[in-house]
């Protein structure tokens, strides 16, 4: 993995590299790593003449097995994260961020739904109607009230918060 870490910085603009992007490389080094094995091909970071992979002793059993298991990681996107240990350890031994999280994220997409649905209401009739639905008013207030209070905590818990969009976060 480090030399194929080491060749993915060298081959890509530092600026592709941020806090955001970090499930794509991730992805990006598990399909490398797929590729290597399943052609016994790595090159050597130092050394790119020297091959790695040429005098493994891997069988064509523990090669598709490998492949395979790859192939499903790279599937699970970021829940790959829970295989490790450290990862699953975190979220058990501090669960309350990501439940306060996931209530956060339900009651926005709750909210978003019925903001969508009251517009689709009010199409029909007057502009006025969308500026003058309460219940309409009152979601997005709430959406917004939720927005701040994500960015206030992430604020608070020391994550960055610039020029972060709180809905496209929260929703992807």
């Amino acid at each position: 993995m480090k030399n194929i870490v080491l060749w993915l910085a060298e081959n890509n603009q530092s600026s592709f590299f941020h806090s955001g992007s970090l499930f794509h490389w991730l992805h990006e080094g598990l399909d490398i790593l797929r590729t290597a094995i399943s052609t016994r091909q790595l090159h050597y970071y130092m050394i790119p003449e020297r091959n790695l992979l040429a005098e493994s002793e891997l069988n064509t059993e523990q090669q598709l097995l490998w492949v395979r298991t790859i192939t499903e990681m790279m599937e699970e996107g970021p829940r790959v994260l829970l295989r490790l240990n450290k990862f699953r350890q975190a979220i058990i031994g501090y669960p309350e961020p990501l439940l306060w999280y996931s209530k956060m994220r339900t009651e926005w997409e709750m909210l978003t739904l019925e903001v969508n649905n009251r517009r689709l209401q009010c199409m029909g009739t007057s502009s006025m109607a969308i500026e003058t639905d309460t219940i309409l008013q009152k979601c997005m207030k709430r959406r917004n009230e939720i927005g701040i209070e994500v960015l206030w905590r992430m604020f608070l818990e020391g994550s960055s918060v610039n020029d972060i969009n709180v809905q496209v976060a929260m929703l992807s």
